[in-house]
C-alpha cells in the first residue's frame, strides 16, 4: 500500500506538471522579447522541484519540527524585505535574482502549515481554549499582514483556508469555526450588499442563532458582539481603503457586464474560451482565444481556460479527476497516520491544494471572484510550482513515517 500510494502521488504530480508545461507552451508560443521561453523556465523549475520533492519526502520528522521556527522567522523576514524591492504590475511580491523571481509568500504557506501543525500537536489542554485559538490566529495573521501590504489579496486568502482546514481537522466543529470567522463573513456580506444594514442584521441574527445552539462561554459571546459592532462601523472605511483594482474585482464578480472592456474583460473572455472548447476541444495550439491572446494571464491564473478551449470538456474533467485523486489520497494519508503532528501536517497540505483548485476553476468559469489564485502544478510560476512539489513531498514524508508517534 505504501508503494502504491507514493507512486500514485508522484505520478499524478508529474503528469499535471508535464501537462502544465505543454499548456504553457501553447499559451505563450507567440510571446517575444522575454528571454528564455516561459515553458523552458517552467521545465527547469520542474526538474529542480522533483529533486526538492524527493529530499523533502526523506527528511526525518524531527528535522521538520526543528526547522519550523527558523523557517517561519525567515519567511517573515523575506516578506518584509520584499516590500522594499521593485514592483511587478503595481505590486511588490518578488525578490529578483537575475532573471529568476522568488516569491516569499509561497514559502509562507509551507511555514504556516509547519507552525500550526507543530503548535497544535504540542498543546496539552483543550485546543478550543481562546488562548490557543488566538495563538493559531497570530501564526496565520503575521504573514497575511505583510502579504496584504504588497498588496496581494489573493494569496492572503489562502492562509485563511490553511487556518480553517487545520482547525477543522484538529476537531473544531463547523459551528465553532463559523462563530470564529463570522466577523470576516460579515465584512464580505457588507461589501456585497452595498453596506445594506437590513441584510447585515439578518446575518447577525443567523450568528446569534448559531451562538444559541452552541452556547459559547460568556466572554466569547461578549467578544463576538463587540467584534461585530466594530465590523459594522468599520467595514465601509475598510472597503474604501482597498486599492481600486481590488474593488473592481469584487464588483466585476457581481456583474461582469458592467465593464466588459475593462474589469469584466477577463471573466467574459474566460467564459468564451471554456464554452468554445465544447466536448473534445479545438485541439492543441488551435485555441483562438489562446493563440490570439484575447485572455490576459492565460498562462497563470487562467490556464484552466486554455485547457478547456484546446482539450474540451473531456480534457478538463481529466485534469479535475487527477486533482480529485491527489486530494483523496492526501485525505487518506491524514486519516491513517498515528502522529497528531503528521496528521495535521497532511491536512494543511490538502487544504492548500483543495482551496487552490476550487478557487482557480471557480474564477475561470465565473462562479467565484478573480483572486489571482494559480492552479497547482499547472500554472506558470517557479515559486508556486516549487511550493506544490514541496507540499507533495511533505505528504510523501508523512506517509513514509505513518507508524511514528
Amino acid at each position: 500500500m505504501e508503494i502504491q500510494l507514493n507512486r500514485t502521488l508522484v505520478i499524478v504530480s508529474v503528469l499535471l506538471s508535464l501537462f502544465g508545461i505543454v499548456v504553457i507552451y501553447s499559451a505563450t508560443q507567440d510571446e517575444t522579447g522575454i528571454g528564455m521561453s516561459r515553458y523552458m523556465l517552467q521545465s527547469m523549475w520542474f526538474l529542480f522541484g522533483l529533486g526538492v520533492m524527493y529530499v523533502t519526502s526523506m527528511l526525518p520528522i524531527r528535522f521538520l519540527q526543528a526547522i519550523t521556527i527558523p523557517v517561519f522567522v525567515l519567511t517573515l523576514v523575506l516578506l518584509a524585505v520584499v516590500l522594499a524591492t521593485g514592483t511587478v504590475k503595481g505590486a511588490s511580491r518578488w525578490i529578483r535574482l537575475g532573471f529568476i523571481g522568488i516569491q516569499p509568500s509561497e514559502l509562507a504557506k509551507i511555514a504556516v502549515i509547519l507552525a500550526l501543525a507543530q503548535y497544535l500537536s504540542q498543546v496539552r489542554t483543550d485546543f478550543r481554549r481562546p488562548s490557543v485559538l488566538a495563538v493559531c490566529g497570530v501564526i496565520a495573521a503575521l504573514p497575511v499582514f505583510l502579504i496584504l501590504s504588497q498588496p496581494d489579496l489573493g494569496t492572503s486568502i489562502v492562509f485563511g483556508a490553511i487556518f480553517c482546514g487545520i482547525l477543522l481537522w484538529a476537531g473544531l466543529s463547523v459551528l465553532e469555526l463559523l462563530l470564529m470567522v463570522s466577523p470576516l463573513i460579515g465584512v464580505v456580506i457588507g461589501v456585497v450588499s452595498g453596506f445594506n444594514w437590513i441584510i447585515w442584521s439578518v446575518f447577525i441574527l443567523v450568528v446569534a442563532g448559531v451562538m444559541y445552539l452552541k452556547w459559547p462561554p460568556r466572554f466569547v459571546t461578549v467578544f463576538l458582539i463587540v467584534t461585530h459592532l466594530g465590523v459594522g462601523l468599520g467595514a465601509e472605511p475598510l472597503w474604501d481603503s482597498l486599492h481600486d483594482y481590488q474593488q473592481r474585482r469584487v464588483e466585476t464578480f457581481l456583474n461582469p457586464q458592467v465593464d466588459p472592456k475593462g474589469a469584466g474583460y477577463q471573466i467574459i473572455q474566460s467564459k468564451i474560451a471554456i464554452g468554445s472548447g465544447g466536448l473534445l476541444g479545438r485541439g492543441f495550439l488551435q485555441g483562438s482565444q489562446t493563440n490570439l491572446a484575447f485572455l490576459p494571464e492565460q498562462h497563470t491564473d487562467f490556464i484552466f481556460s486554455v485547457i478547456a478551449e484546446e482539450f474540451g470538456f473531456v480534457g478538463s474533467m481529466g485534469v479535475l479527476a487527477l486533482y480529485f485523486i491527489f486530494i483523496l489520497i492526501g485525505i487518506y494519508i491524514a486519516m491513517n497516520v498515528k502522529s497528531r503532528y503528521q496528521s495535521l501536517l497532511a491536512a494543511g497540505c490538502v487544504s492548500v491544494f483543495t482551496f487552490h483548485v476550487i478557487m482557480n476553476v471557480g474564477m475561470a468559469v465565473g462562479v467565484l471572484p478573480i483572486a489571482g489564485i494559480p492552479l497547482p502544478f499547472l500554472s506558470y510560476g517557479g515559486s508556486f510550482l516549487m511550493t506544490s512539489l514541496i507540499l507533495c513531498g511533505l505528504l510523501l514524508n508523512v506517509w513514509r513515517h505513518r507508524f511514528d508517534y
